[in-house]
């Protein structure tokens, strides 16, 4: 019964953004799992430990990381919830509860994996946060005649797994812009594609006019940092081409 009371809490707290950004029905699906996922990890403890895991991962496709970041005020909400619970109930925590949400493209657009343990650093230490971590590159295919085209001028490759870009003097493309933070943006390849993450700039990015956190780069997209304009593209080998390359491939009789 007093589970179901901060499973109740937590579903209001998400009503509101992720049932309207996502789908109707995830509020509830996210507040039991993440109330039985904590309950399932202290029992897993000694009895006597008394203690509450303080660190909370939210798995998402990153197609969905734009309205993940709205709710960004309900999750840390929900953090100082949790806290507050299983505090009442005589439990303490190394930390203040943490939540983070990580993009991850084995995920498909609706899916949500739930991750929670206790923290081992002191540098977690601090207050409720959404921390927004991209996941790691592996080896992953770097997207084929990729390219940025800044300011309808210049053309600057796209062949690196990782990409830095901003003001700092060892940028991979360095922009010579004062409205432009040193350390902007960050493009990363995933399953062939780019995937744009703003790195907490001061003037903020935007594609397609739109202000975002994240973005999955496709051909024509514009992207807005500071009075710089950038335009990504990709050419695309065309069918007449595909076919000939599948053909090339066949073996001969």
């Amino acid at each position: 019964m007093l589970l179901e009371t901060i499973e109740n809490k937590l579903r209001a707290l998400f009503e509101g953004t992720l049932d309207r950004m996502l789908y109707p029905g995830i509020s509830s699906s996210l507040s039991s799992r993440l109330v039985a996922l904590i309950s399932e990890k202290i029992a897993s403890q000694p009895p006597a430990t008394r203690r509450a895991p303080d660190l909370i991962d939210i798995l998402i496709c990153p197609d969905k990381w734009d309205a993940w970041q709205s709710a960004r005020p309900a999750l840390e909400d929900a953090a100082r919830e949790l806290e507050a619970f299983w505090v009442d109930q005589g439990y303490t925590f190394l930390y203040s509860p943490r939540i983070k949400v990580i993009a991850d493209p084995d995920l498909s657009a609706e899916a949500v994996d739930i991750h929670v343990d206790y923290a081992q650093s002191d540098s977690l230490q601090g207050k409720t946060t959404l921390q927004t971590v991209p996941r790691p590159v592996g080896d992953e295919p770097i997207p084929v005649n990729a390219y940025l085209i800044i300011n309808g001028k210049e053309q600057a490759a796209l062949d690196k797994a990782v990409i830095n870009i901003g003001r700092r003097s060892n940028s991979d493309i360095i922009l010579n812009d004062p409205m432009i933070s040193r350390d902007h943006i960050q493009l990363r390849a995933e399953q062939g594609k780019y995937l744009l993450f703003d790195l907490s700039s001061t003037g903020g990015t935007f594609v397609n006019n739109r202000q975002v956190h994240s973005a999955v780069l496709k051909p024509g997209d514009v992207i807005r940092l500071g009075k710089t304009l950038l335009v990504f593209n990709q050419e695309l080998p065309s069918a007449d081409e595909t076919k000939i390359t599948l053909l090339e491939s066949q073996p001969k009789p």
